[in-house]
């Protein structure tokens, strides 16, 4: 796959403010933080800044998208913060950098959205539901409730972009297998007023100890939050999941976009506070072969890592058609699931999701909509089979 835009997940901070018991990155199984800085040198700022100006050379790249993450990115100083932003625009030459944080909102304030104003930053919260559901996993290092302080930086970024000082807020949620999706999703829109935000699947693959009850929980869920959503016909509410889902169905350019690059993420790559390289973060969770890479922003180069056995790895698993999906009529828009979803140790990533039912009824839900609402099902029968 040529690299035609590169995303960076930057672990600023590699120390959080809350204990989020599902966290990928402190508690499943990943322990490489406790040997990195808690807050990213201004080295490694200089390094990043080079070797994103280099790969941007290498591979003719105009925009590169630089998340800040952790752990909690608020969790550095703000002129700490301002001048890394400063450090990175001075790398730039031939290419621009995009700027995107993601954060659980619990720091944000006036001297925060200063800077995300200053910086053109596009920011995005992590809220899973009403606090019945976000309190069940995201608590705070003494075991209290998130909820409020996070919905109170959530409002403050909602009333900086009404001010057209910020692009607008999305929100980011993990799936909860026990809540009500339509409850949850209504929680997000109608309560808090939310516009763009994407449902994740929780990041159990084939080798994990989860229960049946847990998998068919998630299903359900993505099938009442995407009801929920359908009924709404609100085409100015985004639901990252379900809106790709549904312009592939009806566009086929769309289609041949979702085909192509769906399901393939060897266009993300992280970068820890120590400045080594790893693939799209969720990965670091399956093997470490995915954590441990050898490589560094300080020595090496994005041509280098696109040599290596884990990124050729992950080009088959974007390619090649795992034999559970060899005659399913979704692959198309489907691509098996997440990488991480399809995983497991005995057949790598030649598997279908462990969410495989759920999703087929989530696109058999989708079509399903469309024809209801004017489209012929020759067409989409078409798209799906071209």
């Amino acid at each position: 796959m040529p690299i035609q835009d590169l995303n960076i997940v930057f672990k600023i901070s590699e120390r959080c403010n809350l204990k989020c018991d599902y966290c990928y990155f402190f508690f499943a199984g990943d322990e490489t933080w406790k040997k990195h800085p808690p807050l990213v040198s201004r080295q490694v700022i200089e390094d990043l800044g080079a070797f994103a100006a280099r790969a941007a050379r290498d591979f003719e790249i105009k925009i590169i998208t630089l998340i800040f993450h952790g752990g909690e990115p608020l969790l550095m100083s703000k002129p700490r913060f301002a001048d890394m932003c400063e450090t990175l625009r001075g790398h730039e030459s031939g290419f621009e950098f995009k700027f995107a944080l993601q954060t659980n909102g619990v720091l944000v304030d006036d001297g925060w959205i200063d800077l995300f104003d200053r910086y053109k930053i596009g920011v995005g919260v992590s809220l899973d539901g009403p606090p019945v559901v976000n309190d069940l996993h995201r608590l705070d290092l003494k075991g209290r409730s998130s909820y409020d302080r996070t919905v109170a930086g959530l409002r403050r970024l909602q009333e900086a972009a009404a001010q057209g000082r910020i692009s607008g807020t999305g929100l980011l949620s993990v799936i909860n297998p026990f809540a009500d999706g339509a409850k949850v999703y209504r929680h997000f829109v109608h309560d808090l007023g939310v516009t763009h935000l994407n449902f994740l699947t929780p990041d159990y693959n084939w080798d994990s100890v989860v229960s049946e009850s847990v998998i068919r929980g998630v299903e359900r869920f993505l099938l009442a939050s995407l009801r929920a959503w359908l009924a709404d016909k609100n085409p100015k509410i985004r639901i990252r999941v379900f809106s790709e889902l549904l312009a592939a169905i009806l566009n086929p350019h769309f289609m041949q976009s979702l085909h192509v690059y769906g399901g393939d993420y060897r266009n993300i790559i992280s970068v820890s506070s120590n400045g080594d390289l790893g693939p799209e973060d969720t990965l670091r969770i399956l093997d470490q072969r995915f954590t441990s890479m050898g490589l560094n922003v300080a020595r090496n180069d994005l041509r280098e890592m696109v040599e290596t056995e884990a990124w050729h790895e992950q080009a088959d698993a974007a390619t090649i058609r795992p034999d559970g999906c060899k005659d399913c009529g979704w692959w198309k828009i489907c691509k098996g699931g997440r990488p991480t979803n399809r995983y497991s140790k005995a057949r790598g990533f030649s598997n279908p999701s462990i969410y495989c039912s759920g999703l087929k009824n989530m696109y058999a839900e989708i079509g399903a909509f469309l024809v209801r609402n004017g489209t012929p099902l020759s067409d989409i029968a078409l798209r799906l089979a071209s």
